[in-house]
């Protein structure tokens, strides 16, 4: 693959959207490759690119099963002109143990069918014992390298995906990930997370991602298998992900599950639909199950893959508005495993941060709904300068509660120094107002708890670097703003003389 196939064209957090350029065109990152059986269809590759799909991704294993070994080109094959990645077989090795077709035949099977992106023979580690997972990714990695025999990785048309395995555990994913950023593989992919993606056991994954991703050439794509819910995929993206692929539009539909944006639902269970896709907006829930299973199946099929679509189109927008952190606080609330994916994605804060951009076009105001949004990496740069930078230019300074919600700043009078004080933010130094995010935010009128008691930390800890013996507060909005007389009274527990104006 050229140095240049994949082109980053935005950041935010540790997801970006780019172009990936391949000898069948190009697609934008992020991407979902809807999973394509060789043979039976419930919707045709053809629907599933007049759904918004340019590319999608089928199993070179099974192909060469069913074709008894004869290559014929895949484009021609299932009708579909665009890009098609091709796996090598690693789930049915996931499913039953072991396959039966070599590496090289593989390898040599999919160049042969004309494969714009290809998998080596992988070993998936599944949810499986520690001495089985060490040996899938000793497995792996010894195809990984034989396979640079087979093909030249670095100058082929076909882009070549190199997975890292290890599952649940870190430290064989850590080992995994450095091998494979020392191998010329131009993409990566991370496996065996779909075991623990149907649990809602998102937070394994986010793990799997995160640890893999810290050891990865940065400016390579990576692709996670088997990921294909709408909660997944902007907390796989602020880590770094490019693309994803499943089956899982289709195996939800035989099941009679329609994708939501909070999780799948029985058709059993649904009066209405909410949603206003082709689908839809023509049927009710009664109406599909009234119908013939096939008809309701892929009926149910086409739904998902709107639904797929359009959660990956919303998360390409939050990272052009730069709210992409904003996303996964949203998403966090759909469901209390959500919550805790919040929490284990917070682990790899510096990681998302160092890729987030400082000012970018297109950025908006934050808006602050919980304590978690407050964990937002342009936000934590602001706290953090002035807790551990700012120096006032003057010995006399007034803290003053900033009464607007929406960061107006009034003029101070008077010869003392004003440091505001609010929630979420912290503190804004006057001659700071305006600067983003200062004067670029907006929260509810209804201030939590848990947020007050951050502020008071967060006062508390400016008083003493500041070495503040006294503070003057306005009395009259403390009066009206429950967190702003709390911090006062924290204050005074502190020693602090606190005139009360």
């Amino acid at each position: 693959m050229p140095t240049d196939a994949f082109r980053i064209r935005d950041l935010e957090l540790a997801g970006r959207i780019g172009t990936l350029v391949t000898k069948s065109g190009s697609i934008e990152t992020p991407a979902f490759f809807p999973v394509v059986d060789p043979i039976r269809q419930d919707v045709s590759p053809q629907e599933i690119k007049e759904i918004g799909f340019s590319q999608i991704i089928t199993n070179a294993y099974l192909f060469y099963k069913r074709a008894g070994g004869s290559p014929t080109d895949v484009h021609r094959l299932l009708g579909f002109e665009g890009v098609i990645m091709t796996d090598s077989g690693a789930y049915q090795m996931l499913e039953y143990g072991t396959i039966e077709v070599p590496q090289e035949t593989i390898i040599k099977f999919e160049k042969a069918i004309g494969s714009d992106i290809a998998v080596i023979l992988d070993h998936p580690t599944g949810n499986i014992g520690r001495r089985k997972a060490e040996e899938s990714v000793e497995n792996t990695l010894r195809n990984a390298k034989e396979a640079l025999k087979l093909v030249d990785v670095e100058n082929d048309s076909t882009i070549w995906v190199l997975p890292v395995q290890g599952g649940k555990y870190l430290d064989l994913v850590s080992r995994s990930a450095m091998s494979s950023a020392d191998l010329p593989y131009p993409m990566y992919g991370i496996g065996s997370p779909t075991v623990f993606m149907e649990k809602y056991d998102y937070k394994v994954v986010v793990d799997m991602i995160g640890t893999a991703k810290r050891f990865l050439r940065p400016e390579r794509p990576v692709h996670l298998f088997g990921a294909g819910h709408p909660l997944i995929f902007p907390f796989a993206v602020a880590l770094g992900v490019d693309t994803f692929d499943s089956a899982s539009y289709m195996l939800y539909a035989r099941d009679d599950r329609y994708i939501t944006d909070y999780g799948t639902v029985r058709l059993q269970d649904l009066e209405y639909f909410p949603c206003s896709c082709p689908v839809c907006s023509k049927y009710t829930p009664k109406d599909l199950l009234e119908m013939p299973p096939q008809q309701r199946r892929r009926l149910l099929a086409i739904h998902n893959l709107y639904a797929i679509k359009r959660a990956i189109e919303r998360v390409k927008q939050s990272i052009r508005e730069g709210r992409l952190w904003e996303l996964l606080v949203e998403i966090s609330s759909y469901r209390p495993e959500m919550k805790e994916t919040l929490r284990a994605i917070s682990k790899y804060y510096t990681y998302m941060v160092s890729f987030t951009p400082t000012s970018k076009g297109g950025l908006r105001g934050v808006r602050f709904t919980s304590l978690e949004s407050t964990w937002n990496p342009r936000v934590m740069r602001f706290r953090t300068w002035v807790l551990t930078r700012y120096i006032p230019p003057s010995s006399s300074v007034l803290l003053r509660p900033l009464v607007s919600r929406s960061g107006m700043c009034p003029r101070p009078s008077g010869d003392a120094h004003i440091i505001y004080y609010l929630p979420y933010l912290g503190a804004i130094p006057y001659e700071a107002c305006g600067a983003y995010p200062s004067a670029q935010f907006s929260y509810p009128a209804s201030v939590p708890q848990d947020v007050i008691r951050d502020l008071i930390n967060y006062i508390k800890a400016l008083v003493v670097r500041l070495r503040f013996k006294g503070a003057t507060i306005s009395a009259e909005a403390s009066r009206k703003l429950a967190w702003s007389l709390e911090v006062g009274r924290a204050l005074e527990g502190m020693g602090i003389s606190v005139t009360w104006l």
